[in-house]
């Protein structure tokens, strides 16, 4: 008898935790260099300052649903063709031979997904003019 008592127990358990069923829905974005839009802040002296660059893109599957009981998720494509999850860091090193860090993050809300781009040493102006097209996965996994 109780040979069948853990068999009987982990049927149980795994037939009763799968009662939903999730689907993965992706999405690719390709984001030329004269799509994204600077960030500012006005500062008290009439200059502006641009915190970081974003790109927002339509995503009809990021629903209010997906952002209450679903997952998001988003990846830089490099060049290698590597999958890189958000948010994600680089690393270089600037002409005056100070390094720096170059992060890429998201945001979403219904209907909508934005990629962001910041420097830690707050010239993402500056580097943005060297930056070429960049390539984006997003994932969107939700119960039905």
């Amino acid at each position: 008898m109780k040979k069948f008592i853990l068999p009987m127990l982990a049927a149980f358990v795994m037939l009763t935790g799968c009662s939903e069923k999730a689907r993965v829905i992706t999405s690719y974005y390709t984001v030329n260099s004269n799509q994204w839009e600077p960030a500012t802040t006005l500062n008290d002296d009439g200059t502006y300052t641009v915190n970081y660059y974003y790109s927002a893109w339509e995503n009809i599957d990021i629903t209010p649903d997906v952002i209450d009981n679903g997952v998001v998720l988003a990846y830089f494509i490099d060049a290698d063709g590597r999958d890189n999850l958000l948010p994600y860091t680089m690393y270089f090193v600037g002409d005056d031979g100070v390094p720096y860090q170059e992060r890429i993050e998201f945001d979403i809300e219904a209907g909508k997904i934005t990629f962001k781009i910041k420097d830690t040493d707050f010239n993402t102006a500056a580097s943005m003019q060297d930056i070429g097209t960049m390539n984006f996965k997003v994932s969107v996994i939700r119960n039905f």
